[in-house]
């Protein structure tokens, strides 16, 4: 019987024993190529940020492969109901009741067009054609299960949509099935859990910070939320930063994991001033679509 799912709680196991065994050993290699260029952090904080990202790779890996299992029940389940009408609707509820990180689910033609849709706090987008977007044009060719990259949806909001195809018992292909999450929701939440704050002023007391970006260098999570959804390599914020480009193009873009420092803006005692920050960052995937995760902390 599936239960309720809430988020950072991992109900699926990924083989965490070899993840762990291969992340330390990136962080080791990391820390012996970088220790010339470095007198940033003692040992026990770089102990602290390697562990604490490893901890925050599990819980988003884990909520990624959380979702994967239970759409792609929805999809088991729809090849006996169809993609429309009561039974199909039932389907989509129980998967919203499932995962609570989902805002949407639904389901869609092989023509492309929403029969069904399940929406928690939104409205719903039934009878839309959404066969001219481009992850979903690429599904209807392949039929193979797709994590977008973060994209404007026809509802109107950024998500990040999961699909699933759907195939009928007689082995037909109908169409699919998909379910949206808003990725900044829920690496807050999963964030959040594993960072200190105080409950008044709703502020982080530690050293550390969080931000996750995908290839193209598009912020899915920052604490500093304003910088949600901006491009790293594009946006003019960015630009008086090389040290943060370079680093972004050269090392995080291409490396799944790895150790670096860069210069960029901090609010301290209400006013911005320019600091040096350390940073380690590893990887989350989902059917080859990748979040960078880093941690980073001021140094100077």
């Amino acid at each position: 019987m599936n239960r309720k799912k809430y988020p950072g709680e991992r109900l699926v196991s990924f083989a965490p024993v070899t993840l762990v065994a291969i992340l330390l050993f990136c962080s080791i290699v990391a820390l012996g190529q970088d220790t010339g260029n470095r007198n940033l952090s003692a040992p026990d904080s770089e102990a602290d940020m390697s562990a604490i990202l490893l901890h925050f790779q599990a819980d988003v890996q884990g909520s990624l492969t959380d979702l994967d299992s239970d759409v792609a029940n929805a999809a088991q389940n729809l090849s006996k109901t169809g993609l429309e009408g009561d039974a199909a609707r039932e389907v989509l509820r129980k998967l919203l009741e499932t995962n609570s990180n989902l805002v949407e689910a639904s389901t869609f033609s092989k023509e492309g067009k929403i029969t069904v849709a399940e929406c928690r706090e939104c409205e719903g987008s039934e009878g839309a054609d959404i066969s001219g977007q481009v992850v979903v044009a690429n599904f209807l060719k392949t039929k193979t299960p797709t994590f977008s990259k973060q994209l404007l949806l026809a509802e109107g909001y950024n998500g990040t949509v999961l699909e699933y195809p759907v195939i009928s018992q007689q082995g037909e292909f109908l169409g699919g099935t998909s379910a949206i999450i808003k990725p900044d929701k829920l690496l807050d939440r999963l964030a959040s859990t594993l960072l200190q704050f105080n409950d008044s002023t709703q502020s982080n007391t530690t050293d550390y910070t969080f931000w996750v970006m995908d290839l193209d260098g598009l912020l899915l999570y920052d604490e500093d939320s304003s910088q949600i959804g901006r491009f790293l390599l594009e946006d003019p914020l960015y630009k008086s930063f090389p040290s943060l480009l370079k680093l972004v193009e050269q090392r995080i873009m291409p490396e799944r994991s790895g150790y670096g420092s860069y210069s960029f803006f901090q609010e301290i005692e209400g006013n911005k001033a320019e600091v040096t920050k350390e940073c380690y960052w590893t990887t989350a995937v989902l059917h080859g679509t990748e979040w960078r995760l880093v941690i980073n902390k001021v140094v100077q």
